[in-house]
């Protein structure tokens, strides 16, 4: 009997213990499409039902042995193939599955290729294998915008078929109750983000410093998890006044600090997405972003831009922030808040079920 082409399985790895952007795009694939999706993996294993933190590192653990055997050692695996078509949640999941073109790979960004700089070598590396195998077994291509399909095309090639949906705005995040965070007083500068090289936050740090901000009574805070570069990133804060790097903050003391907040602040040098933007912008908030970036795509041209390279452009574009006049802030909120209408839970229910049902 042949399986229903309509049916997926989803490859879920590398998604099960990030709970970032990946986690909670692949989270809402599943929710949404229940009647489409047979079954999630991690790894080999079926998943039913939450799994612990503990679960998923041993899983990613054993993925990453598997992997390390296969490219590095020689060792051959069989190739890891369902009777279903496979949603890969990230590229990398390609390199020890039997991909088809009639499988589907969603892409957030190639930074691992276009700033190999920002990541470990060993892991461009398999990002090169994993792309490579992309681009001959041409599967279906799903993109979270509109920059990481162009950056896809211009290295990788055209892809046979490629859509791009973009990630909802989260509505635990954008409604609920508030809760303040301690220490924190207005008015601040916000950035919201794993910190580290690639968020760009020392540079932030650095042109907040000379902004003059902070003699105005202007502090700046960051919240986020921490990943390469993040000790840079606290060391500059640590030695910066007016800084403030919050540790783990909850739904609730997030949305207190995007309602306070003064204006958001995202210049990163690489970016799959930046929903943090776009939650920014549903607060009210004026962004300054990085210019000609996927987050340039996000908030559209009432944002703020800024050359992620310049502390000088950020530091000035810091003190037009602040200094904005009322009438101008009204104006530039009205367009932004039109820019996020595309970032809707039911646009983007829509459009999956429309791809995995086409």
């Amino acid at each position: 009997m042949t399986p229903d082409p309509k049916t997926w399985n989803v490859d879920f790895t590398l998604a099960l213990h990030n709970r970032t952007g990946k986690y909670f795009y692949g989270r809402d694939i599943i929710d949404d499409n229940t009647n489409l999706i047979e079954q999630v993996y991690a790894w080999r294993v079926p998943l039913s039902g939450a799994s612990s933190y503990l679960a998923s590192r041993i899983v990613d653990r054993l993925w990453s042995m598997e992997v390390k055997a296969q490219t590095w050692l020689g060792i051959e695996f069989s190739a890891f193939g369902r009777h279903r078509h496979t949603i890969h949640m990230d590229p990398l999941t390609v390199v020890a599955a039997k991909l088809t073109g009639d499988d589907l790979v969603i892409c957030h960004d190639l930074g691992v290729l276009t700033h190999p700089d920002l990541f470990e070598p060993r892991v461009t590396a398999l990002y090169r294998l994993a792309y490579a195998k992309i681009g001959e077994r041409r599967p279906r291509m799903v993109f979270v915008s509109r920059a990481s399909e162009q950056a896809f095309i211009k290295t990788i090639g055209k892809p046979m078929r490629s859509s791009v949906i973009y990630p909802p705005l989260r509505s635990d995040v954008t409604a609920g109750p508030e809760s303040p965070v301690e220490g924190i007083n207005t008015p601040y500068l916000l950035t919201v983000g794993s910190l580290g090289h690639r968020k760009n936050q020392k540079a932030l740090i650095d042109a907040f410093a000379q902004s003059g901000l902070h003699q105005q009574g202007v502090a700046y805070v960051l919240c986020g998890a921490h990943e390469p570069g993040a000790g840079d990133v606290l060391k500059a804060a640590e030695a910066t006044p007016g800084v403030h790097v919050l540790a783990y903050v909850s739904d609730a003391q997030l949305r207190w600090l995007y309602r306070k907040a003064t204006a958001f602040v995202l210049v990163s040098r690489l970016e799959g997405f930046g929903i943090p933007v776009a939650e920014a912008i549903n607060h009210g908030l004026i962004p300054l972003v990085t210019r000609e970036s996927v987050l340039e795509e996000v908030a559209g041209e009432a944002a703020l831009t800024a050359d992620s390279s310049s502390i000088d452009e950020m530091a000035a574009q810091m003190r037009n922030l602040v200094s904005m006049p009322e009438s101008e802030k009204r104006q530039r909120q009205a367009l932004l808040g039109k820019a996020v209408e595309r970032f809707s839970r039911a646009e983007f229910k829509t459009n999956w079920r429309n791809e995995l049902s086409s």
